[in-house]
């Protein structure tokens, strides 16, 4: 064969593989899903919430009213949670923030208020387990659970799938919405309720006792996380 010929014949298996590789690194870069855009936070059920939990003095000067209206808080959200899930958790952190947004929005709620009640709870450990059967991230009771599900017509798979992190917080968000409107939007007695439980924080209140300890713990968390997240540098891109 002439060296001419072989020449062309080698230029062409040359282009032709190089369109092979072309195409197919095309074809997987197109298959590939962009991450899921991140809820945006409802701004006026936050603010909302967040004037009821700290007074409206204490608000007003409050990290809470600092952030104002920013875009960027739900990809602050997902960076503290990234950050503080245990390392097998964390590539679900996209996830569970976009199920905290959700639910907050349904219930009108602060988003970063059940972040501080996760906090308090279980230190973001979706595996942990309470002393009297509390599980996953806002330590759920089984029992709670069902019942709260049956009230809110809400599907309930067993003490097990209070184990996944999504699941507890949908159940968890549900029931202190349940609290907000029993105890009439008094933070101090439904955050209480949350720990305590309704009847033992009601028998408080008639023998003119007020409970503090565990508010106290959340309201502390609360505003640390503010802190932390209005401090937050926002990444453009999320990873």
């Amino acid at each position: 064969m002439k060296a001419k010929h072989l020449k062309m014949i080698m230029c062409l298996a040359l282009l032709t593989c190089t369109q092979v590789v072309y195409n197919n690194f095309a074809k997987t870069s197109l298959s590939k899903k962009s991450p899921t855009k991140l809820y945006m936070v409802h701004e006026a059920s936050r603010t909302n919430h967040a004037e009821e939990l700290l007074g409206f003095r204490s608000y007003k000067k409050s990290d809470a009213a600092l952030l104002g209206d920013t875009d960027s808080l739900n990809q602050r959200i997902y960076l503290h949670f990234k950050k503080s899930l245990p390392t097998k958790y964390k590539n679900q952190a996209r996830k569970i923030t976009q199920t905290l947004i959700r639910e907050s929005m349904r219930y009108q709620m602060d988003p970063i208020f059940i972040m501080a009640v996760i906090k308090t709870e279980s230190s973001f450990n979706p595996e942990a387990l309470g002393g009297v059967g509390e599980i996953g991230l806002m330590q759920i009771k089984p029992d709670t659970a069902a019942w709260i599900a049956e009230r809110y017509e809400m599907k309930f798979k067993g003490p097990k799938s209070l184990k996944d992190p999504n699941e507890n917080i949908r159940v968890g968000v549900a029931y202190f919405s349940y609290l907000r409107l029993d105890f009439e939007n008094l933070p101090g007695s439904y955050v209480n309720a949350y720990n305590m439980g309704p009847a033992n924080v009601r028998r408080m209140l008639a023998n003119n006792k007020k409970p503090k300890e565990y508010s106290l713990k959340v309201m502390s968390n609360y505003k640390k996380l503010y802190g932390i997240i209005a401090a937050k540098e926002v990444v453009v891109a999320l990873r």
